[in-house]
């Protein structure tokens, strides 16, 4: 009920404000084409404040009516009338549509608002409610529609994720289990072929040692009866023949050629089974780190005048003897050069075939890494790098202050860029073994990035 006499309120103050002084009438007149003013607001008027038609002189007529309505709002007391500005005192009858504030007709007139459209604060408020009610009901379905299809999102998601939380342990333990049974029969077959070995090994070295004791007394009779007289000497003449006849037989050999057979048989499985185990490893980290393989090439703009490309910019060497004009992008403080092509999102990755000598450094770099100025590598903000460093040791300062421990010198580097993970990684393309990673946040261009400082050094990037 409220309500309903706050309405009514606001509408008989709207029908009894002038719009020219957005107070309440005082002594209104009618115009001919029916819009009613304050008598002192339309003296000098020749046109409808309103609807600009012509108002001929002594043709408007006193509207009592109105008068009286506007006389017992009044009545009411300032309760009943609008808002007053706060800075003019002013009724707050209109309303600013871009700035959604309420005015009154001095504020009406000011800078911040004379080119703004205004309405009357009723109508605003009339059409305002029902773009509220618009929104409000807009607001409901779409309030329905989030709860509904975001937990069938959810529950979707959450079923795949439990099942690959389920089926990854089991699969894992599986392929465990298969392993484990596979390396038991695989050892135990070794270990009794070891054992065979080693007792073919003992028997033919007992056979040996009998062998050289039988030679031993041989030679010591042969020795003794050589010189006997003729009917002595002929007396067991046979049985000393027959004892050299006998340490002269060949001794059978350690290992049988079944044996061999068996042993190289069972050896080039055991090669087979690790073959393979180094290929599922390579494999698998590959399709981990998938990314798109890159065909890099080196930019000659960016590369420092003691640095020689080759013709097709795939191989950098250090020289000193070239010399091109320097540009701002060109790398004058440090013997560095960049990759052609940048990267602002996605994984990339491409290959860098390396020597195991001299000083070279090779990894990522920003678009900003400065360009005049000296650079260590180890330790700059703007440039991830693998070094390898006048002992021929490998470096990367930032992860580790001390060498890094290759089991390899690798021939061939994986460089392998994540940029949203913010990963740069380096692999030993030979079998994919990780050598280092370095986590980052890129918020600009990143550059494949090569250094050279031995003569008689080159990096290539390899199609």
């Amino acid at each position: 009920m409220a309500e309903e006499v706050l309405a009514l309120r606001e509408r008989l103050l709207f029908q009894s404000t002038c719009s020219v002084c957005l107070e309440l009438f005082r002594e209104p007149v009618l115009t001919a084409c029916g819009h009613s003013f304050c008598q002192h607001c339309l003296v000098g008027s020749a046109a409808c404040p309103q609807c600009r038609a012509p108002v001929p002189p002594g043709s408007v007529r006193p509207n009592r009516s109105l008068g009286d309505v506007a006389e017992a709002v009044r009545s009411l007391g300032e309760v009943a009338v609008w808002p007053r500005c706060p800075q003019h005192g002013k009724p707050l009858a209109l309303f600013c549509e871009p700035c959604a504030v309420l005015l009154c007709a001095i504020c009406r007139d000011g800078p911040e608002h004379r080119l703004h459209r205004l309405r009357p604060a009723e109508e605003a408020a009339r059409e305002l409610r029902e773009t509220l009610q618009k929104n409000l009901l807009s607001l409901q379905e779409h309030k329905k529609y989030l709860k509904s299809s975001g937990d069938q999102k959810s529950d979707k998601l959450l079923t795949a994720v439990t099942w690959e939380l389920q089926r990854v342990p089991e699969t894992f333990k599986d392929l465990q289990q298969f392993m484990e049974e596979q390396k038991k029969i695989l050892v135990a077959q070794l270990e009794q072929m070891s054992q065979e070995l080693v007792s073919k090994s003992d028997e033919y070295k007992s056979r040996v040692l009998e062998r050289q004791s039988l030679l031993d007394t041989v030679i010591a009779q042969i020795q003794e009866k050589r010189d006997q007289p003729a009917v002595k000497f002929l007396m067991d003449v046979g049985r000393i023949l027959h004892s050299c006849k006998a340490a002269k037989a060949p001794i059978p050999e350690a290992v049988s050629s079944e044996l061999q057979k068996s042993v190289e048989s069972l050896t080039w499985k055991s090669q087979w089974i690790v073959g393979i185990m180094d290929k599922f490893k390579v494999s698998l980290r590959t399709e981990m780190d998938r990314g798109k393989r890159e065909q890099v090439t080196l930019d000659q703009e960016t590369a420092n005048l003691d640095l020689i490309l080759s013709d097709d910019r795939k191989t950098v060497r250090f020289s000193g003897k070239y010399n091109p004009p320097d540009i701002p992008k060109r790398f004058t403080g440090n013997l560095s050069v960049l990759g052609s092509q940048g990267f602002t999102s996605g994984r990339h990755y491409w290959e860098v075939e390396v020597q195991n000598k001299g000083s070279w450094a090779l990894g990522v770099a920003l678009e900003s890494v400065p360009r005049k100025e000296s650079l260590n590598l180890l330790r700059s903000e703007k440039v991830w790098a693998l070094q390898l460093d006048w002992t021929g040791q490998y470096r990367a300062e930032r992860v580790s202050p001390y060498p890094l421990v290759l089991r390899e010198a690798p021939q061939r580097i994986r460089v392998h860029l994540d940029y949203e993970a913010g990963k740069v990684t380096f692999y030993n393309a030979k079998d994919m073994t990780q050598i280092l990673q370095f986590e980052a946040t890129f918020t600009e261009k990143v550059f494949p990035y090569f250094w050279v400082c031995s003569k008689g050094i080159h990096i290539r990037v390899c199609d």
